[in-house]
């Protein structure tokens, strides 16, 4: 079985993403729980550059990572 260097960045991505993933449910604190929200979104569109979708990987930092994710912080830090 032959593996390529892009499948072995695909594998440490996805796992990556799903240990991120699962911590946002699991995590007791909510800012910790964003955090993670960030680094899971973040390795989705890792897993777009992997597939050479370029337009949908910044289509998924710019409005989720970008905008959701840190607004969702900053809402919870403010209240």
């Amino acid at each position: 079985m032959n593996i390529t260097i892009t499948q072995i960045i695909f594998f440490f991505i996805a796992a990556v993403s799903l240990y991120a993933a699962l911590n946002v449910v699991t995590s007791n604190n909510l800012v910790h729980s964003a955090l993670w929200l960030v680094l899971a979104l973040f390795g989705i569109a890792g897993i777009y550059v992997l597939l050479s979708a370029g337009f949908f990987a910044v289509a998924q930092v710019l409005i989720y990572v970008g905008a959701i994710a840190i607004l969702f912080i900053f809402a919870v830090m403010l209240t």
